[in-house]
Parts: C-alpha cells; structure tokens; sequence
C-alpha cells in the first residue's frame, strides 16, 4: 500500500503549530522583561540648598532588591520558646514564608507595619500556618527571648478575631546576634541602621515574600496593604502551589504581572491572547483534524465498494 500525504491535514497541524509557536513566544514576554525608561539621576550640585536631602536618621538606609537569590538555610537563631532554630527549618517546601525585619521597642513604625498587614490578611482567603507562615526577625541583637514571646502573642491575638484562630504555630518572632542579623538581612538587601542619640534603629518598612524552597520572589513596600496585592503575592511566592485552580492557572499562564510603580499586581492583555491562541490550537486539533480523516476513510471506502462492483 502506498502512503499519499493528505495535504489538509498536514495544513492544518502546521497552523496549529505555528499558534502554538506563537503563544509560547507570547508566555515568555512580560512587561519585566520589556525595556523601560528612568527618571534621570539627579546631577551633582542640583540641590545646593539640601531642600530635597533626606533626613540624616534615613540616609543609608532602604531596600536593594535580591529577587531570585536563596536565604542561606544554616542561619541560627532563638524563636520566641528561646529554642535554638535554623532560618531553614521554616522553608518546608509547601508553605511560602512573609518575612519581615522588626524589633520589639520600636517606638512606632514596626507596630503600625505588623498591626496593618495583621488587618490586611484577616481579609485575604489564605490562612496563616495552614497556607503560608509570618516570620519576624528581630534586628535588635539585645532583645529577649521572653519579649518576643509579648510580640507573638499580640498579633495572634489580634489576627485571631474574625474566625481567625489556631494560628499560633504559623506565627514565629525570633531574636539572635548581630552577625547573625546582618547575615541574613545583606542577603535580602535590607539596610538599616542604629541611631545612638535617639537609641532605636532606623529601617525602611517592607515585608519578604519567599518561596517554601526559601528563594526571595516578591517585596511588599510601605505602611498600607492591598488585600487583592497580598494574595497574589503568596500565589506567586508559593509558586502556584497554594489557592484555587484558577489562582494556580493564572500562576502558569502569568496572568499578573507585578507593576513596581505602583507596587500591585495587574493583569495582562497578553495573557488573555495566550489563552485565545491555546484554545484555538485545541479547537483545531479537535475539530479539523477528525473531520479530515473521516472523509479520508469515506474515500477509501467508495474506492473499496467500486472495485468489489467492477469484479
């Protein structure tokens, strides 16, 4: 029996191929990916007055961003029970991590940075310890163990509310030392500083997002928090691994894309072409191709019942 290619075919699994083609080369362009204008820098001598210089408690200070880099697992420090911890031990794999720099005797803007995303994630559908964990790092070498304890208990406390409860074992404030500290915040680009006239340490408010494999995915910046913000946030961090299949599906075809600017995730008209183009292959390959191999076995067979009538 000789093979006679069936050309429709043929056209129509090119055509499925090349939207296929068409949409992985899609998937991978984001708008991270695209080039994008800055503000120039300012030049030397444009502020000679020092009208715009920050104030000298907020210079040197801030975050240099270290997405994609892994925290060193081996890092020791005390939980809140005084009990000898690794950093390792809360990357477990399936749960992503908030990580967050803050110390108990700060007079102010720790409180509000913990009392505000407490609120925020009363909101979101995730749940402490059964989805993700809250880590807070002391960056006071001098804090105790027992006034850590006071901390933990204060925001379990006030998440509990609202049918939020049994989530203490998601909750860990720990304390170490100064190496220690430093260690752990240069590898997340964290910068802060001690002021000795006013004995507190200065430090920009930002939360950690970290992958339960323990890689730095996504910071949260600033006092105020989206709820919407937050949990796509953990979607990502947690690699799709956490939330509904359509959180997990918006996670594969990137859906969101994280808008620095405005430090929230917005959707992409891409994704919506992506998913266009998926579809339309699937269509093709569902439809075209079964149509045409019937009518190809309909031939065969007049072929068939024309040589059993000439016989």
């Amino acid at each position: 029996m000789i093979f006679k290619p069936n050309y429709r075919i043929a056209l129509t699994l090119a055509a499925c191929f090349a939207v296929v083609t068409w949409g992985g080369r899609a998937f991978g362009q984001t708008s991270e990916d695209k080039p994008f204008k800055t503000l120039a820098e300012p030049t030397q001598g444009s502020d000679p007055y020092g009208i715009n210089e920050k104030p000298r408690v907020a210079q040197n200070i801030g975050v240099d961003s270290q997405t994609g880099e892994f925290i060193v697992r081996d890092i020791s420090f005390h939980d809140e029970e005084n009990r000898f911890v690794q950093i390792g031990k809360y990357f477990d794999g399936k749960r992503p991590v908030m990580l967050s720099f803050n110390y108990s005797d700060c007079p102010k803007l720790c409180s509000v940075q913990l009392e505000n995303m407490t609120d925020t994630l009363r909101d979101i559908k995730f749940k402490v310890d059964e989805d993700f964990q809250m880590v807070s790092l002391s960056i006071d070498p001098n804090e105790q163990t027992s006034r850590a304890k006071q901390s933990k208990a204060k925001y379990v406390k006030r998440y509990s509310q609202f049918d939020r409860k049994n989530s203490q074992d998601g909750w860990h404030f720990l304390t170490g030392d100064e190496n220690d500290i430093q260690l752990i915040t240069d590898i997340c680009g964290f910068r802060y500083k001690y002021i000795r006239e006013q004995k507190l340490y200065s430090h920009p408010p930002v939360f950690i997002l970290i992958s339960p494999e323990g890689k730095i995915v996504r910071y949260i910046h600033g006092l105020n928090y989206d709820a919407k913000t937050i949990e796509q946030a953990l979607v990502e961090s947690a690699e799709g691994k956490i939330g509904s299949p359509i959180n997990i599906l918006n996670y594969g075809l990137g859906c969101f894309t994280f808008n620095e600017s405005t430090g929230r995730y917005t959707f992409q008209a891409m994704a919506i072409m992506r998913i266009g183009g998926a579809l339309t292959a699937i269509l093709l390959v569902g439809t075209l191709v079964p149509y045409w191999l019937f009518r190809r076995g309909a031939k065969k067979g007049e072929s068939d019942d024309l040589l059993t009538t000439g016989g």
